[in-house]
């Protein structure tokens, strides 16, 4: 098995690298967020790889960090999820996004990776979500699993209020940015949560 190409990147597209490696040149798939993590041409680059061997083809796909490779993993794990549908998964989100999505069971963002419809998304909430970690289960992926400690309390304090994970994820998402005062915070995701 072929687990990391470490060379010269000969080439890049959006959906395709190709790197050379003690004089054999390997052509990896790669998502959109690899391609735009990629070096220029010419420069050495590390892919994390991961091989599929099928009937008729043997490929092998690359990923700029070794978190996507295993939320790559994941993906194709859900019935209906092959390996082109987890790469365009991939490129659509970003790695928090889409775990924040999942963990979410934010159907609607998902809706929107090319290929992926309604039944398809419900999937992967319900098959992913308690894996990305109730969900501690991905340490290490994008930073979700150790938490900044202020979207820690909200969120804890919202889900003890009684709302659902699902209703408060997206609204501790959205107050990340401003990062008000704890009290404050509640304030505004209570009045978000009755609209």
């Amino acid at each position: 098995m072929i687990g990391r190409l470490r060379g010269e990147l000969l080439q890049k597209l959006p959906n395709l690298a190709l790197v050379e490696c003690g004089g054999v040149g390997y052509a990896a798939a790669i998502s959109l967020s690899t391609y735009g993590l990629l070096p220029e041409p010419g420069a050495q680059v590390i892919l994390h790889t991961e091989l599929l061997v099928r009937e008729n083809d043997i490929s092998l796909l690359g990923f700029a960090i070794p978190q996507e490779r295993e939320l790559y993993r994941l993906l194709v794990k859900v019935d209906g999820v092959g390996p082109k549908l987890a790469l365009a998964a991939l490129g659509s989100l970003s790695l928090d996004d889409l775990v924040l999505a999942i963990r979410g069971r934010d159907v609607r963002t998902l809706t929107r990776i090319p290929g992926v419809g309604k039944k398809t998304a419900e999937k992967m909430c319900f098959e992913l979500s308690e894996k990305l970690g109730g969900l501690s289960g991905l340490d290490g992926l994008s930073g979700l699993a150790s938490e900044d400690p202020w979207e820690e309390s909200l969120r804890s304090a919202l889900t003890n209020l009684g709302f659902r994970e699902d209703a408060v994820l997206p609204i501790v998402a959205s107050l990340r940015a401003s990062k008000p005062p704890l009290a404050e915070a509640l304030r505004q995701a209570l009045k978000a949560l009755q609209r």
